[in-house]
């Protein structure tokens, strides 16, 4: 598909036809909520694919460098930032199960009274598992959201309702970046540490 000069989309058809802004298209790929529904028998890949950029936003060929939805098997950005990068991505579920683990991982630690340096192994390999899972989680969280939209929204609310669930939330992450920078402060503080 090509851009349609008109509306912006990915959504010029062979014919020449935007099937986002031009009632008259032979074949309109965005109508694929029936399929959600029950109503149609397939989804045209196509489709799938270009909801699939309006929901993951500029950052598509990062998650999915070969397109296709097809995953690459590593993040950085994951990896680096755990929990936070979870949040970024709006991916509320995920933040807090990586953010529960942690802490217990934390608590047995300490009961047990593992050294430092086997807590620092420990936060790593969750690094790691984050790195390595995270695009899969993505994908599946990404497939969730759009069929929820696209059950819900129709014709030209489908595009701004996949750019809205999708896409990232930088304020979520500062956010808490903020609220686990005063749990730390305040935790020297009050161990006489700072």
């Amino acid at each position: 598909m090509d851009k349609c000069s008109k509306c912006g989309n990915m959504s010029v058809n062979d014919n020449g036809e935007c099937v986002v802004c031009d009632e008259s298209a032979s074949v309109n790929p965005y109508a694929v909520s029936e399929v959600i529904t029950g109503t149609a028998q397939s989804t045209p890949a196509a489709a799938t694919n270009e909801y699939s950029k309006i929901f993951v936003g500029s950052k598509y060929y990062s998650f999915f460098p070969q397109g296709q939805d097809i995953p690459k098997g590593w993040n950085w950005a994951a990896f680096f930032l755990g929990v936070f990068w979870f949040i970024y991505r709006k991916m509320y579920g995920y933040a807090a199960i990586y953010l529960g683990l942690g802490f217990l991982l934390t608590v047995i630690e300490s009961l047990m009274g593992v050294s430092e340096a086997m807590m620092n192994v420990t936060s790593i390999a969750l690094g790691i598992g984050a790195g390595m899972l995270a695009n899969k989680l993505y994908k599946q969280h990404m497939d969730k959201k759009i069929a929820e939209t696209l059950a819900a929204a129709k014709g030209d609310d489908i595009v701004p309702a996949l750019a809205a669930k999708g896409g990232t939330n930088l304020a979520g992450a500062l956010i808490a970046f903020g609220i686990l920078f005063v749990i730390i402060m305040v935790s020297m503080s009050a161990m006489g540490g700072y």
